[in-house]
């Protein structure tokens, strides 16, 4: 049901917002345009209609942080989802036929369609906005397996409307409860799983395994079908596709759960994004990459990486400032954190760059990246940095990983310095850039996406 603001309404939220102008607050309703009304009304359910001062909070986090979100535009994802819908309900088609048909019709039709989009702001609505507070909260503050879960915690790994930008402002959680969610009904009540968080995390993920009948992992088949209704019937897909779906899931059965990845293809594995979970014991477990693995096991002790960034909802405040500052726009998201740290040994690199080479610069900003396999572009944008006093700055750089360099020249990027291998021990190795293809090289690259 559509909700109103009366008159009573309008001046409690006056006063809210009159406190608030200039805030993140105040500048995400403004954010809004023509759809700022739909923000107030969630505002003035939880001043007056459920006067709850968490939930307050909850939905001043959700919108203050809304201007980083964004969905597709127009009406031809309603028209790509149809089709899907039709291939993925048509049981005389193979997983791999379902798959090549909504490739073909992305390229033929669909391929730009993630250039089109709009900020979540001025299309959310609060009906939505409210289902989705209210159901994350009754579920924090009653099941007995999120318990350990602290208020800040439950802001990022259970809360949000959405997991990843370009995710439908659908009813998921509905959606997967239905579908994966159907052993909470009849629990295996012993001492020792009963109740908790790894015990039901693992019967949600057992079920939805089982449920979408995983046929196989394609690096690319069509757009990425991000409506619940779609991913619940999925039969084929990749690893992101399968630990995305492994979030929303647990989210939607009340566990904590979030969508790490790395901004490179890794060495030796298909672990490009995993997802985590908060355990029993508060500690912060990972999968070792989607449904297909067990909660908590070993990380892939031989990986290692540039960086690691968390899918968060909060907004990145020094990938803000960046956006506000600099003069080259690198396409960073916003709702990226770097806990880089929890997988790998890191350094921060104060790396010197030529005095030549400073007066180049029209930019304080630089950019790091890490080498890839890949002849046509062997270098991958991983991290931001800045140079002070001569030096290169970034923080938390991965070690056993060739990078280089790049500054901005006021007409494109350039390298800066010689190609280097932060060591295990720290030490920095710098190489011949003509060497960069040497096979000799391959053990400090990454894939390339």
């Amino acid at each position: 049901m559509k909700l109103l603001l009366p008159a009573i309404h309008v001046a409690v939220l006056s006063l809210v917002c009159s406190c608030t102008s200039g805030s993140a607050l105040e500048r995400a309703l403004e954010s809004a345009g023509a759809n700022r009304a739909e923000l107030e009304s969630v505002l003035a359910h939880y001043q007056t209609i459920d006067p709850n001062p968490q939930k307050l909070q909850a939905a001043e986090f959700l919108i203050e942080n809304m201007p980083a979100h964004y969905s597709y535009a127009g009406k031809e994802i309603n028209q790509y989802y149809e089709y899907a819908s039709h291939i993925l309900s048509d049981q005389t088609l193979t997983p791999e036929q379902q798959r090549d048909s909504l490739l073909a019709i992305t390229d033929l039709k669909y391929r730009d369609l993630p250039n089109h989009t709009i900020p979540d702001a001025q299309i959310i609505k609060a009906d939505y906005l409210i289902d989705n507070i209210d159901k994350s909260y009754n579920q924090w503050t009653t099941c007995p397996w999120a318990s350990q879960v602290t208020y800040e915690q439950y802001l990022e790994w259970m809360l949000p409307y959405k997991a990843v930008e370009l995710q439908e402002l659908d009813h998921w959680r509905d959606t997967l409860i239905t579908h994966f969610g159907k052993g909470l009904d009849k629990p295996i009540k012993n001492d020792v799983e009963y109740n908790t968080t790894m015990g039901v995390a693992d019967m949600i993920r057992n079920d939805t395994y089982n449920g979408l009948h995983r046929y196989g992992l394609y690096t690319r088949a069509g757009l990425p079908l991000l409506s619940a209704h779609l991913q619940a019937h999925q039969t084929y897909g990749d690893i992101p596709d399968y630990a995305l779906t492994a979030v929303l899931a647990m989210r939607s059965a009340g566990i904590p759960a979030v969508l790490d990845e790395t901004p490179v293809g890794s060495r030796g594995t298909a672990a490009t994004k995993w997802y985590v979970i908060i355990s029993d014991r508060g500690e912060q477990l990972t999968s070792e990459w989607d449904l297909a693995t067990t909660i908590g096991g070993s990380f892939f002790p031989y990986e290692r990486g540039p960086k690691v960034y968390r899918n968060t909802y909060a907004i990145n405040k020094e990938r803000e400032q960046y956006r506000h500052k600099a003069k080259y726009q690198y396409p960073f998201e916003l709702g990226k954190k770097d806990v880089t740290s929890q997988y790998f040994l890191t350094s921060n690199l104060k790396i010197p760059i030529d005095k030549n080479t400073v007066k180049k610069l029209k930019d304080k900003y630089l950019y790091i990246a890490s080498a890839v396999r890949s002849k046509d572009n062997p270098w991958q944008i991983v991290d931001i940095g800045t140079l002070s006093h001569g030096k290169a700055r970034f923080h938390d750089m991965g070690r056993e990983v060739l990078y280089t360099v790049m500054g901005y020249d006021g007409t494109g990027l350039i390298q800066i310095t010689a190609p280097f291998i932060l060591h295990k021990d720290e030490s920095i190795e710098y190489v011949n850039a003509d060497s960069i293809n040497s096979p000799s090289l391959d053990r400090w690259k990454n894939n390339a996406l």
